[in-house]
């Protein structure tokens, strides 16, 4: 897929299962199921962008503008904003099927913003925002006449949540390399995969780490820009979805395999992050 205008460009690599597409004033937004053990974006737009992947990324690496930079958005839902104008190139190895999102806001919405959406951020778990990106995708999926109405005001609403998070240190983190070194990320990122149905403590993950408790909570957040146990919440939600998109489990056996407590937790905690209920997300996928 590839668009062209003047200096501006998108490619994107990987095989589509299923799109919906959006268009309304000063918004242009894709939600799209692929499958793909790797998918490659590279792009050039007036626009400000923002990518969300809902996937299981094995590894991310960024170019942007010239500048070769790890994004550590591994089993994460985080939003990836890229400000007009910059070049982006991207590779995802992926396993399986991945939806995604990518929305285009046109400058014309940008009024008085925060200058840190003129730099490339990574903004980390909004429920907001992502509960934003799911009824919109359910909107565009059957437009109706006021479409472009709900559409616009959307437009509006994640422009002031994003240049609001954007000014929020403790939030959002500009991509870096800082943080927890690759080894030790990866060696809490394997621990915790392999722990995620058993109750796991900050005083654990740090041990795994190597590091003191208060030093982990810090290194931890720079590198991934969410706390550890949030960062466990959301994996268990996406190991939720993924075993909800089978259809072989019970709700329970699903929320107790994900380390939750007991099934009303588990139900709680998936409507806050995902906006639908797990057999609402259930039916959605094996429609």
């Amino acid at each position: 897929m590839t668009r062209h205008s003047r200096a501006y460009f998108r490619r994107k690599t990987g095989q589509i299962v299923s799109s919906i597409v959006a268009e309304a004033k000063g918004l242009h937004a894709e939600f799209g199921r692929q499958y793909s053990a790797r998918s490659r974006w590279h792009f050039r737009q007036p626009s400000l962008v923002l990518l969300c992947c809902r996937v299981k990324v094995k590894r991310v690496h960024l170019d942007i503008d010239g500048r070769s930079m790890d994004a550590n958005l591994v089993n994460r839902s985080d939003l990836l904003l890229i400000p007009p104008d910059t070049e982006v190139s991207g590779e995802f190895d992926i396993e399986g099927v991945s939806d995604y999102s990518v929305t285009f806001l046109d400058r014309s919405l940008f009024g008085r913003l925060n200058p840190e959406l003129k730099r490339p951020l990574v903004v980390s778990s909004n429920d907001a925002l992502r509960r934003g990106l799911v009824e919109l995708s359910r909107e565009a999926a059957a437009p109706d006449n006021v479409f472009d109405l709900f559409a616009e005001g959307w437009a509006m609403q994640a422009m002031a949540h994003l240049s609001r998070l954007a000014g929020r240190h403790h939030s959002n983190r500009e991509i870096s390399r800082g943080g927890l070194s690759g080894e030790s990320l990866r060696r809490v990122q394997d621990y915790i995969h392999s722990n995620l149905p058993a109750t796991l403590t900050l005083v654990e993950l740090s041990r795994v780490a190597g590091l003191s408790r208060r030093h982990f909570l810090r290194a931890f957040g720079e590198s991934v820009g969410d706390t550890p146990l949030g960062y466990v919440r959301t994996l268990r939600i996406e190991e939720a979805k993924r075993r909800l998109s089978q259809g072989s489990q019970s709700i329970t056996e699903v929320a107790l395999d994900c380390g939750f407590s007991h099934a009303q937790h588990f139900a709680t905690t998936f409507r806050r992050v995902t906006g639908l209920t797990p057999s609402a997300f259930r039916r959605l996928c094996l429609s």
